[in-house]
């Protein structure tokens, strides 16, 4: 859960979906991805992972992102990605992912 002082560059977008997700030396394997923005993500992993370690994530029709984690809550992770995705491509990856609001 966000702090009320917590700063970020840009809102998360919540999601509900799953990625393709890879650490060093290791296979890929899908894992939930919670949220999205266009510099990184918050992921659950079934491993803990350690701030500062190198791993990739892979969302649907893009290749795979390298990413650094930031910080770690139990099995929730958040991850930065190395280059943000570009606005086009964020807003493509949002209408994709992002849940449908029923009203």
């Amino acid at each position: 859960m966000p702090e009320a002082n917590e700063r970020r560059r840009c809102p998360r977008l919540p999601l509900s979906t799953d990625v393709e997700f890879r650490r060093k030396r290791e296979a890929h394997y899908a894992i939930p991805m919670h949220d999205l923005t266009p510099f990184g993500c918050a992921i659950a992993s079934p491993e803990s992972l350690a701030a500062g370690e190198m791993v990739w994530v892979k969302m649907p029709s893009l290749q795979s992102l390298s990413a650094e984690v930031k910080w770690t809550r139990a099995w929730l992770s958040g991850v930065e990605f190395d280059q943000p995705l570009h606005s086009a491509v964020f807003d493509m990856m949002a209408s994709r992912l992002a849940p449908a609001n029923d009203c």
